[in-house]
């Protein structure tokens, strides 16, 4: 059984050196150059991250793309390189590469995985839950956290296919992350109404756990995600429940509102359905932005 060495583990691959070692191939796409060159642009990943990988086959590039399985695990052998120089992005030329058998790896050195502990985080939601003092909201809340199934699947799935919060358990980090920041800014802005606002933080984006498939070691869109997005799925599981609670209309609409709003104005082009039209919803989408956005950034370090 092949097992990485520290050296070569993603978050190390960061001086211009030759590389022999294992690390999935998350996703592949074929590209061409400046000169009009055609290549496979495959990302490369470990449980500390992803890098990219460059293969620029003489001929057969279609034939070599079909043979690769994303999500499966390959003996890579290549060299790193910083481009442009000094800007502390590295990617590695590949060479040539094989695909492994499962008893050739350890899977544990390819599932990312977050660092924060997913008890104390769900902690913060189940606190969020209780303190709330609107019933409705509250027992909304309970119909999904309360579900032992559904609870289990929240708890591992990624936030994201690429961008932020793409591993195991990223979804409870970045839900935890945009609550807290929502906790904050309520702080800042009392007249805020602190429920409804948690409860738009606490299930804004559950529908993603409908929106991708995922095997821990790949993260690609369901036939269900790539038709409908999140923001749609997530409000027709909401829908869903509330038609089985006893809520206020106006209440019900401003859950649904906050949930197809927090995406931002509809001309961002980021998939929002409706302009954010209540306090709460600006709070939100501007959390759930700066969540995303900050840590899209440090997983890039």
């Amino acid at each position: 059984m092949y097992k990485k060495d520290e050296k070569d583990l993603v978050e190390n691959l960061n001086s211009n050196r030759e590389v022999i070692s294992q690390f999935v191939i998350s996703n592949k796409e074929i590209k061409r150059a400046k000169t009009g060159k055609k290549y496979l642009q495959l990302t490369l990943s470990d449980k500390t991250g992803q890098i990219a990988g460059r293969l620029f086959p003489e001929k057969n590039i279609d034939e070599i793309s079909d043979s690769i399985k994303s999500g499966s695990i390959y003996r890579i052998k290549g060299k790193v390189s910083e481009f442009p120089r000094s800007s502390g992005n590295f990617s590695a030329i590949i060479n040539n590469f094989k695909e492994l058998e499962p008893e050739e790896y350890d899977l544990n050195d390819y599932i990312q995985t977050s660092r924060k502990d997913k008890d104390l985080l769900l902690l913060e939601i189940y606190s969020t839950i209780k303190s709330l003092e609107n019933k409705s909201l509250k027992e909304l809340l309970k119909s999904f956290f309360c579900d032992e199934e559904f609870t289990s699947k929240f708890s591992i799935y990624p936030s994201a296919q690429y961008y932020h919060h793409n591993f195991k358990g990223g979804l409870l980090e970045h839900t935890v992350g945009v609550l807290e920041i929502c906790k904050t800014t309520c702080q800042i802005f009392p007249e805020l109404d602190p429920d409804l606002l948690f409860t738009g933080a606490i299930l804004h984006d559950i529908g993603k756990m409908e929106t991708y498939d995922y095997d821990f070691l790949s993260i690609s869109y369901s036939r269900r995600g790539d038709l409908l997005d999140h923001l749609f799925i997530t409000a027709e599981m909401v829908k869903e429940k509330i038609n089985k609670l006893d809520m206020d209309e106006e209440l019900a609409n401003q859950v649904l509102h906050l949930i197809l709003s927090h995406h931002g104005e509809v001309k961002n082009g980021w998939g929002s359905p409706v302009n954010p039209k209540i306090p709460e919803a600006v709070a939100l989408h501007h959390a759930d932005n700066l969540d995303a956005k900050v840590k899209g950034m440090l997983q890039q370090r």
